[in-house]
């Protein structure tokens, strides 16, 4: 894909990437005494198994310590796909690729391999990352490999894993700044278009176009959420129920998160427009939640501990007497380190529910590394009304370097 205004062109992932990735989960391997990775279909929030083959998500990897990887997809639907992109060179990191049913796959793989028996490093089996404790796998196909591989050892090695995952190459950073690029573009679209009168149907269909016309998916259903008090957050709700979308007035505050995703690579922006006149609150909120953002970046570089980020970016909100909804921070493919919501509820919600708990926050012990890729998205809120902005980073040598300015402060919409 060519680039266009604004994008460099599109960076790829060579072999040596691929290289350099087993070569890191070789070695893992080996300190944990195991002969082999068995990872079996993660969601697209925790894209584990693209990390191994840089092709369609959804597959089952067994990677041996020794030896040639295999893959496994879902079925014959997908086969014509991955033999389409080899004859025309576009290659995928694994060879081997095989279709069918999942669980006697592996098994039948491991057979092979001689490893039936084996001491086996599971990743998303017997833990998982912070939305998904306990692991993707479902349990008839764990109860499946356990009945069918009896003498087989299983290892827990998704801590090891994600600690690899966690920090990029030069290649995987250069993707991650095209996509951090990429939602910057699209951040100008929502502030292009939104104004009073208009749904927010047709604001999300514009920031998502920007998004598809370049080539991301989404990590995500992309948040578009409009009002003058308005606390919503996640998919606008009538992607799933069968109601209007909003159309914005003034005096709203039209919040958005996009989660854009390239080649197994995923970035996030906080967009927050301020339609109008504002009620004072929101411009409160603001100088709260940039102060925040501010101290985040302050904090973010090599040898601090991932939770003494978090807690300097809570810090501006507890001495304003905000409160915040979501995570102020959290790290990038994976997101499995997650800032803790001190004060995630008020008496608006908690009154209203039989129970509101607050997010805990998850590797708080974290020491960071540069190559670590974080979102910054302070939310600070006053009573009902909340202002949420955040950009992408990076962990560098000496700091870090930010990678975002149009989500990081309120905008305001051209009337």
């Amino acid at each position: 894909m060519s680039g266009s205004p604004g994008l460099p062109q599109l960076p790829t992932l060579s072999l040596a990437e691929r290289d350099r990735r087993w070569g890191l989960l070789r070695e893992m391997m080996r300190r944990n005494d195991v002969e082999c990775l068995l990872v079996p279909p993660a969601p697209v929030r925790y894209p584990a198994d693209t990390y191994f083959t840089n092709d369609l998500p959804g597959s089952a990897v067994v990677l041996p310590l020794e030896g040639e990887p295999v893959a496994i997809q879902r079925g014959a639907s997908v086969a014509g796909s991955w033999l389409q992109a080899q004859e025309w060179g576009e290659g995928t990191w694994i060879p081997d690729m095989r279709f069918g049913p999942r669980a006697p796959a592996m098994v039948r793989v491991l057979e092979e391999m001689g490893l039936a028996q084996s001491r086996i490093g599971t990743i998303g089996i017997l833990s998982g990352p912070n939305l998904l404790p306990y692991g993707w796998t479902p349990q008839p196909m764990w109860a499946y490999l356990q009945k069918e591989l009896p003498k087989a050892t299983f290892v827990d090695v998704l801590d090891d894993f994600t600690g690899i995952w966690l920090v990029k190459s030069e290649e995987e950073l250069a993707l991650f700044r095209y996509v951090s690029q990429l939602a910057e573009q699209a951040c100008q679209v929502m502030l292009d278009v939104t104004r009073p009168g208009v749904s927010e149907v047709e604001i999300y269909a514009e920031v998502l176009h920007e998004f598809h016309r370049h080539g991301a998916g989404m990590a995500h259903d992309l948040f578009v959420h409009s009002g003058p008090d308005n606390l919503s957050w996640d998919a606008p709700r009538w992607l799933y129920r069968a109601q209007p979308a909003r159309v914005v007035q003034e005096g709203d505050m039209v919040l958005s998160e996009m989660m854009p995703t390239v080649g197994g690579l995923e970035a996030q922006v906080q967009m927050c427009v301020a339609v109008g006149d504002v009620h004072p609150d929101f411009r409160r909120a603001a100088e709260v939640a940039r102060e925040s953002y501010d101290a985040g970046l302050e904090a973010l570089r090599p040898g601090v501990k991932f939770g003494e980020v978090a807690d300097a970016m809570a810090e501006p909100l507890q001495r304003a007497g905000a409160w915040h909804i979501t995570p102020l921070i959290h790290s990038l493919t994976p997101l499995t380190m997650v800032g803790r919501v001190t004060r995630g509820t008020d008496s608006s919600i908690t009154d209203r529910f039989k129970q509101v708990d607050e997010l805990p926050g998850t590797d708080l012990d974290v020491v960071l590394e540069p190559g670590m890729t974080f979102q910054l998205e302070p939310d600070a809120v006053f009573g009902r009304r909340q202002v949420n902005i955040g950009g992408n980073a990076i962990v560098t040598e000496d700091g870090h370097e930010e990678l975002n300015d149009l989500p990081t402060r309120l905008r305001f919409a051209r009337i």
